[in-house]
């Protein structure tokens, strides 16, 4: 039976609002990789860059990857942060679940980037032009990690039903 279905996707794809959405619907466990840094932590991803870097954050997002995708527990959907797949050892974790691409447009997520108010690290001093070739270059990534690529939220939620019926 399938115990884990994990979202992927660029900053501001809509990673947060799918999964929540998806785990509300089902009943299953919603896990926020990011909340879990924040928290293991005691710091913000921001000051967790700052602070100690992007190559321990990465390490410390993996050891919780693999701790949310313990088999011995119930059916869960993860919100993964927008680099989960940058790692060979996450995407060999990734193996373990339903990997499901959030391909949200580079227009919306510029859009969103620029009317949000949550600090993202890796963007800071990019014009759009660099953020769009940073999500051309992952776009690559996401789409080889994945089981399944979406679009938009009626995508997931139809694929959704579907592999909930399969079991």
């Amino acid at each position: 039976m399938l115990q884990s279905i994990v979202i992927t996707g660029f900053m501001a794809s809509g990673k947060s609002t799918a999964a929540a959405k998806i785990a509300a619907d089902s009943g299953w466990r919603l896990i926020c990789l990011d909340r879990q840094i924040e928290e293991s932590c005691g710091l913000s991803i921001a000051q967790i860059f700052a602070e100690k870097g992007e190559a321990e954050f990465r390490q410390i997002e993996s050891r919780l990857l693999q701790d949310a995708l313990a088999v011995n527990s119930p059916p869960k959907v993860i919100d993964a942060g927008g680099g989960i797949v940058l790692l060979e050892q996450n995407r060999r974790l990734l193996e373990q679940a339903c990997v499901i691409f959030l391909d949200t447009g580079i227009s919306d997520i510029l859009h969103r980037l620029k009317n949000g108010a949550q600090i993202r690290p890796l963007l800071a001093g990019l014009d759009g032009e660099e953020v769009r070739q940073l999500w051309q270059a992952r776009r690559q990534v996401y789409v080889k990690t994945a089981d399944f690529v979406v679009k938009d939220m009626a995508e997931l939620n139809e694929l959704f039903d579907r592999i909930i019926q399969r079991g």
